[in-house]
């Protein structure tokens, strides 16, 4: 399963995307996805009409608030869509498209449904390919007080428990000497936060809707591949995220766009260990900001 599970990617950086999805599914035998099954015996969703479908969000919290974008497909045909989640971010993907009603993970079972979708293999029951993918918003962007020139949020770590997090760990200093001179807020919480310099601001992270009151008052996001990049390309903010040279499944595709947020712009390492390159060229980047 293991084997298939790792397959899988690969077939998606080939275009493949349902072919990979349903190999990346057999890792839920592995317990990749950290979640304990809900145990409901009701039938997974295929495509059925009329019915109370509820989308089980799985993994972590960033796996959470991205695959609640598939409640809009889910309930586009004819469907009412119930999302189980984890509690801390109840209170945001509450505002998704397509979303009737949300419910704990604990509560799930007690909510009734027709069917159910595993909401990471949301794309098998969809039968979806890359050009089926809609990258446009799909979280509420909160209303925030204007403000004056360019403004960056930054976040430079990820969950350490997550399972490749060394991978995508980057020398915080080089993103800060690429922003050095923008009005920059910290978009960091928890581990990481001792790294942040004192002209990076700190603003209000208490909850996830703080978080994204945060992203909204930026005019730039950039991001180590976390909850915060998530957040920030599903509420359609312009979201720069930098990823390590094995990427996340939801980067498997070559380039710097992805089909999955309009928004984002991926700055790859181009060799392990070193994250010279992608730096440098956001630095360039940046210059068109620093001109205007």
């Amino acid at each position: 399963n293991r084997a298939a599970f790792n397959r899988g990617w690969y077939l998606m950086r080939m275009g493949k995307l349902l072919e990979g999805h349903k190999l990346l599914d057999r890792g839920r035998e592995e317990n990749v996805f950290g979640n304990k099954p809900i145990g409901s015996h009701f039938p997974i969703w295929h495509g059925e009409s009329d019915s109370i479908v509820l989308l089980n969000l799985e993994a972590g919290i960033g796996d959470q608030i991205h695959n609640v974008k598939y409640a809009k497909d889910i309930a586009a045909k004819g469907n009412r869509v119930v999302v189980s989640c984890s509690s801390e971010v109840a209170e945001i993907v509450k505002d998704a498209e397509g979303v009737s009603a949300v419910v704990q993970h604990e509560a799930a079972l007690g909510v009734y449904h027709d069917f159910w979708v595993p909401a990471m293999s949301a794309v098998v029951s969809l039968d979806y390919e890359f050009e089926d993918l809609d990258g446009s918003a799909f979280l509420p962007c909160p209303t925030v007080k204007p403000h004056e020139g360019f403004r960056i949020g930054l976040r430079w770590q990820g969950n350490p428990k997550f399972e490749h997090a060394q991978r995508r760990l980057f020398p915080p200093e080089l993103l800060f000497d690429a922003v050095k001179g923008f009005d920059c807020i910290s978009l960091q919480k928890g581990e990481g936060e001792q790294h942040r310099p004192d002209w990076v601001r700190e603003v209000s992270l208490d909850t996830w809707a703080d978080t994204a009151k945060a992203i909204a008052s930026c005019d730039l996001i950039i991001s180590s591949c976390t909850a915060i990049a998530h957040l920030a390309g599903g509420m359609g903010v312009q979201t720069w995220t930098v990823v390590p040279f094995v990427p996340y499944y939801l980067w498997s595709l070559p380039g710097e766009k992805t089909p999955h947020y309009d928004s984002m712009t991926l700055f790859r390492q181009t060799t392990i260990k070193n994250w010279i390159t992608p730096f440098e060229e956001i630095t360039k980047r940046l210059d068109q900001y620093r001109e205007a």
